[in-house]
């Protein structure tokens, strides 16, 4: 099942901040995104948040909450250590 995935502001200014070897990497994550929730990926649901998920891409996190209308928004792109703060 597909899903749309889109990008807050901070997410994406963030992204373009990262380096390219990193982004690549990030970028190809977040388009398996639309294709759900798949084993490869490492997913992880936040605690203490509904519908709230992280996505482990080596040293960094990407944060995204998941829509009931099979929307998924990406709402932060941190390193590890700043992630869990």
């Amino acid at each position: 099942m597909k899903y749309k995935v889109f990008l807050e502001r901070k997410a994406s200014k963030k992204l373009e901040s990262i380096e390219q070897s990193d982004k690549d990497t990030i970028k190809n994550k977040i388009a398996k995104l639309k294709d759900g929730f798949v084993p490869e990926l490492d997913i992880k649901k936040l605690k203490g948040y509904p519908n709230h998920y992280r996505l482990r891409v080596g040293r960094y996190r990407i944060l995204f909450k998941l829509l009931e209308d099979r929307v998924i928004i990406v709402f932060a792109i941190l390193p590890r250590k700043k992630a869990y703060k």
